[in-house]
């Protein structure tokens, strides 16, 4: 049974970096449970059984036990097709109603305003220092800031196009085009955000100069001093590096976009601002509704004291 699972999963060369490695996690998981059966024993029970089990050990979440039966059932349909076994045990067997490890909250814990002006400043200087402003001021992802390419800044224009991405996989990162049509955007930079760009293209070509035939022409903004990718990991150590030097409560890249968002959703006036919000993020309005709910109670109380003096 194993062989079957681990076969499939080799052969999956056409999805996406990160589905490769999600397939991979769960082949330890399909052969814990189901691994010792022999193919042409393997019946519904003991699928059934086994998503069970896996649904009340109170270790994986409902999304995990999908990808570990989507994974099985692919690999016993390929046996289908290939004339292993007649049927597939896996065919009519559901997710079951509930899942014993509870949902995580998201991060709720957001900088003050104060404590995010500390943070500037201390990253001032810093060679990422664009990118870090991007996290906490615009809430770019982490995955878009180490994307981000002078091919999409305008200075002219005063924007910044976001449409790559650059995600963490369990052996460095990979290249994948934005998640979807409103993470690929174009957003506009004040004029300090401006400022902040300009001195780090200055950084880069000194860097260029400096790096001779080491360098390598990707591009980048977020750059090695050759020119090279900045790994994930890279940058959540030097911001954690820099958070700890500032005294500041810890937060990740993740918490710095929350950041943002309760900032600018807290400031805003209007059902238009929301919106535009929502734009900057690379969210749907709907999202960033749900998501950041708990920072509207300010504006809405605004509304109802406009109407109150009419």
């Amino acid at each position: 049974m194993s062989w079957l699972v681990r076969r499939y999963v080799a052969g999956r060369t056409g999805i996406t970096p990160k589905a490769q490695e999600q397939y991979a996690w769960a082949i330890p998981h399909i052969e814990a449970g189901l691994g010792a059966i022999e193919l042409s024993m393997l019946d519904r029970d003991d699928v059934a059984g086994w998503i069970e089990a896996l649904a009340n050990g109170g270790k994986l979440s409902r999304r995990s036990v999908q990808i570990c039966r989507t994974v099985l059932r692919a690999a016993l349909t390929e046996a289908v097709d290939e004339g292993l076994i007649p049927r597939s045990p896996a065919a009519r067997v559901g997710l079951p109603r509930t899942v014993a490890k509870p949902v995580r909250e998201k991060e709720t814990e957001t900088w003050t305003v104060d404590e995010v002006e500390a943070f500037l400043e201390a990253t001032s200087w810093h060679r990422w220092a664009i990118a870090f402003r991007l996290n906490v001021l615009y809430g770019l992802r982490r995955s878009e800031l180490l994307a981000l390419k002078w091919d999409g800044f305008d200075d002219e224009a005063g924007t910044l196009r976001i449409h790559e991405s650059l995600v963490a996989v369990r052996f460095g990162a990979s290249w994948s085009n934005a998640e979807n049509e409103r993470s690929r955007r174009t957003i506009p930079l004040v004029d300090e955000t401006l400022r902040v760009m300009t001195r780090r293209r200055a950084e880069q070509a000194a860097e260029r100069l400096a790096a001779g035939a080491e360098w390598v022409d990707n591009d980048l903004i977020i750059a090695t001093r050759q020119g090279g990718l900045v790994l994930p990991r890279s940058y959540d150590r030097a911001l954690e590096r820099f958070v700890q030097r500032a005294g500041l409560p810890r937060l990740t890249s993740h918490g710095l976009r929350h950041t943002a968002a309760t900032h600018m959703v807290q400031q805003s006036k209007d059902l238009g601002e929301l919106r535009a919000i929502a734009d900057i993020l690379g969210h749907s309005p709907e999202m960033l509704m749900n998501t950041y709910a708990h920072a509207l109670p300010t504006s809405q109380l605004a509304v109802v004291e406009r109407i109150g003096r009419r």
